[in-house]
């Protein structure tokens, strides 16, 4: 079932991977097409010219000399990743770029039965940033369509035109020799180096169906059309094997450990000779983001977080058409609404360097299900949007990008509420400075936290509802303060029924329910509290031993 919301702002559409389009193969050309040995060796003239740029023998020179891309310098290319076998003391000036690239076009045009060695010229002129001549080339692609759509959808990705580079690969991936879909598609680098073995066990449709759900979850922003992070993934293991070619002949290999850096976070752009000190990956600094979930790919969805600032062994990504991407703090929370589940979401946007941002909020089910925007009901600084939707587990996305390209994101899983029974809502962390507690929920909304991080205050505001209850029905409330290293500590200060001053490790009072959706409010006084990770606590227990139990994960980090 796919999530409904309402009202419907607008629609974003979020292509699925292997859609079905009309490719060359439908529009013309014979029943049969030739065979594409993509596992071949590069032959001919073009085995000649590749041999002799780039086979580090033959060219000698002073260890202690070096051609630096990372300094700007033309040790081959400038640029080209395969750089990092130039050993020359003597850098390349730029009209030998150009003279490399035309040989290899007549090398080409002199083969033209050759795909492999047709392949190998539009990728140098795709690789060496001549972009132009590499589409116009693979457009006079006449080989088998899925070659072409493959060469094609290289160009275009790397060109930043990420609709026609998937359009691409999907024309190509489905009809490409199955082992070649199969390492094209594959996601084992990018997953944690424990699932990988559990992922190289998956076959048939069980693999496609996970592969469908991580790129869901992996897509950068659903209210970009496409899904820019598979386009680049299907691009570098398709270089790769370019890569591989291109190694055969100069008599070298890579192992799969520099597969597995390279699906990750590409390939080099910056080297020196025989452990020079440079850095092979310049960009890296640039390419901080992790858009893959850091936990619950393959398990329930309210297990799935994300923290795009990766490590230097996680899958990296930079977008060319937007970014920086930032995290932006935010606070989800669930409520009941009859047979719908309310989704709540406020951020703090003060704290992202973003000009006037277009905000939208979507939520999805599952990799079939077409998200859905929703423009905020409180704009500015700190934005609050609400939607009602199925009850059902999902992925909430709270997406923002600016004129310039700026971009922010909260993305999170989350587990459906229960309809039946004695339910609990999350709860709320409220402004500090409220001056009086909410009387409803629209009151406890729009004095809702951006945040989960408590930065002043002595007190803390929160409100949640409970449901499935009959009016005067007594309920038994417990709460308590968990905190990673400090213990339990909690004091009521106000409420809206009650009254207290207890001080202990947990607080419980009782009273009756007001209605059957009971709402409540407290003020917490925290002054007390370290700064530091807690969870509050909160226990609903009823007559008949029915029990339910909402917690609220919180920072303090006071100044």
């Amino acid at each position: 079932m796919s999530p409904s919301i309402h009202p419907v702002a607008a629609l974003i559409i979020a292509l699925p991977l292997f859609l079905p389009h009309v490719s060359r193969a439908q529009e013309a050309g014979p029943p049969t097409e030739p065979e594409v040995d993509w596992r071949g060796k590069i032959e001919g003239d073009a085995r000649k010219i590749l041999k002799n740029y780039y086979n580090p023998a033959l060219r000698h020179s002073d260890v202690m000399q070096s051609c630096r891309a990372d300094k700007g310098e033309n040790c081959y290319n400038g640029g080209d990743h395969e750089d990092q076998w130039c050993t020359s003391s003597q850098c390349h000036q730029p009209g030998d770029t150009e003279k490399f690239l035309a040989r290899l076009a007549e090398a080409s045009d002199s083969a033209p039965d050759d795909p492999i060695v047709f392949a190998h010229a539009v990728y140098a002129y795709a690789r060496l940033s001549h972009l132009e001549e590499a589409g116009e080339m693979a457009g006079r692609c006449s080989y088998a369509s899925w070659w072409c759509d493959l060469l094609s959808g290289m160009v275009h990705d790397r060109a930043g035109r990420v609709m026609e580079a998937q359009a691409s690969f999907n024309a190509a991936l489905p009809a490409a020799d199955p082992a070649l879909t199969s390492r094209l598609t594959a996601v084992a680098e990018l997953l944690d180096h424990d699932d990988r073995s559990d992922y190289g066990k998956l076959r048939g449709r069980e693999r496609r169906d996970f592969d469908r759900r991580f790129w869901w979850l992996t897509n950068p922003f659903w209210s970009i059309s496409g899904n820019d992070r598979w386009t680049r993934h299907i691009r570098r293991r398709f270089e790769l094997i370019l890569h591989e070619q291109i190694l055969e002949v100069t008599g070298n290999s890579h192992p799969y450990s520099h597969e597995v850096v390279v699906v990750r976070r590409g390939h080099e752009d910056s080297w020196s000779k025989l452990g020079m000190p440079a850095p092979r990956w310049t960009s890296i600094k640039a390419a901080t983001y992790r858009f893959t979930p850091v936990s619950g790919i393959g398990g329930e969805i309210g297990d799935i977080r994300y923290e795009l600032t990766a490590r230097r062994e996680d899958e990296r990504y930079t977008p060319d058409n937007y970014g920086p991407v930032h995290q932006v703090p935010t606070q989800f929370a669930r409520f009941l609404e009859r047979d719908s589940m309310v989704v709540v979401v406020a951020a703090r946007l003060d704290l992202v360097p973003l000009g006037p941002p277009r905000t939208v909020f979507l939520v999805s089910d599952g990799p079939g299900s077409y998200p859905v925007g929703l423009q905020p009901r409180v704009a500015g600084p700190r934005p609050v949007v609400e939607a009602a939707v199925a009850p059902v587990p999902m992925v909430a996305s709270l997406e923002f990008l600016d004129r310039a390209g700026g971009a922010a994101r909260s993305r999170v899983g989350l587990p459906a509420l229960g309809t039946e029974g004695l339910v609990v809502s999350d709860p709320v962390l409220l402004t500090p400075d409220s001056l009086s507690l909410p009387n409803s929920r629209d009151e406890a909304v729009a004095a809702m936290m951006g945040t989960t991080t408590v930065e002043t205050g002595a007190e803390l505001a929160v409100y949640w509802e409970v449901y499935g209850l009959v009016r005067g029905q007594p309920l038994d409330f417990s709460i308590s303060i968990e905190g990673v290293e400090e213990g339990f500590f909690t004091r009521v200060l106000r409420a809206l029924r009650i009254r207290g001053d207890d001080q202990g490790p947990v607080v419980s009072w009782t009273e009756p329910a007001s209605a059957p959706t009971h709402p409540m409010a407290l003020g917490l006084d925290i002054a007390g509290l370290d700064n530091g990770d807690y969870v509050l606590k909160i226990g609903v227990t009823l007559l008949d031993g029915s029990t339910s139990t909402t917690t609220r994960s919180f920072t303090v980090a006071r100044p």
